[in-house]
């Protein structure tokens, strides 16, 4: 289950999705890079690891189109959404988002985590 919600006060502002994981929430990477050296080695530069570089995929099959409807409105509406799953709750704007035919798909650039 996944709970998406605007980050002010909107009576119509959340939105439950059951039956859809996103997909990104366990992707982590740090921000290392690597440079070739004049001897054949290398030197690195790891800068650590940042919430900020993740990205939820959210796909799912909605049973209602006026919940789709309200999710299009929130995401129109709201630069940030927070989205809370089973990893914990994120803040973070909305990418894209695309309704064909039965499959609803979001993506959202994860800013920073919200819980511990």
């Amino acid at each position: 289950m996944i709970s998406i919600s605007s980050p002010m006060f909107d009576i119509n502002g959340s939105a439950v999705i059951h039956g859809a994981f996103p997909q990104g929430v366990f992707d982590i990477s740090r921000r290392v890079n690597r440079i070739a050296t004049l001897d054949g080695g290398a030197a690195f530069n790891d800068f650590g690891y940042s919430e900020s570089d993740r990205v939820l995929n959210i796909e799912w099959a909605p049973s209602k189109q006026d919940r789709v409807d309200n999710l299009l409105r929130m995401v129109r509406q709201y630069s940030r959404l927070l989205i809370s799953c089973k990893e914990g709750t994120f803040i973070g704007a909305p990418d894209s988002f695309t309704a064909s035919g039965d499959t609803v798909r979001l993506t959202i650039l994860v800013e920073r985590k919200l819980s511990a």
